[in-house]
């Protein structure tokens, strides 16, 4: 398989996924849950990597609000870290939670 048919393949996958995924971006970002509360938004990111073929491990090391999700085995190992916590005075009204 050649660059440009890999290109285009990898390009048709996030074009086929980014309704779902902004989606899910949005729901999270209503939540605006304070950090080591955000159970909701844990919960839908977790179904969501799960309804993809990942395996969900949660909670984990003990951080309820913790998980991770592997798919594949063997190399390249590729790690990625969520922060999806909300801020204090950064909601739509003065003094409330929301999302930078």
């Amino acid at each position: 398989m050649n660059r440009s048919t890999k290109r285009n393949r990898i390009d048709a996958a996030v074009k086929a996924e980014a309704p779902a995924a902004r989606k899910l971006s949005h729901t999270i970002h209503e939540f605006a849950e304070r950090p080591f509360r955000e159970t909701r938004s844990a919960n839908v990111l977790a179904e969501y990597l799960e309804t993809r073929g990942f395996r969900v491990e949660f909670p984990f090391k003990k951080i309820p609000t913790a998980f991770r999700a592997t798919w594949g085995s063997g190399k390249p190992a590729i790690g990625v870290l969520g922060e999806y916590d909300a801020l204090p005075n950064c909601g739509a009204e003065g003094g409330s939670w929301g999302h930078g």
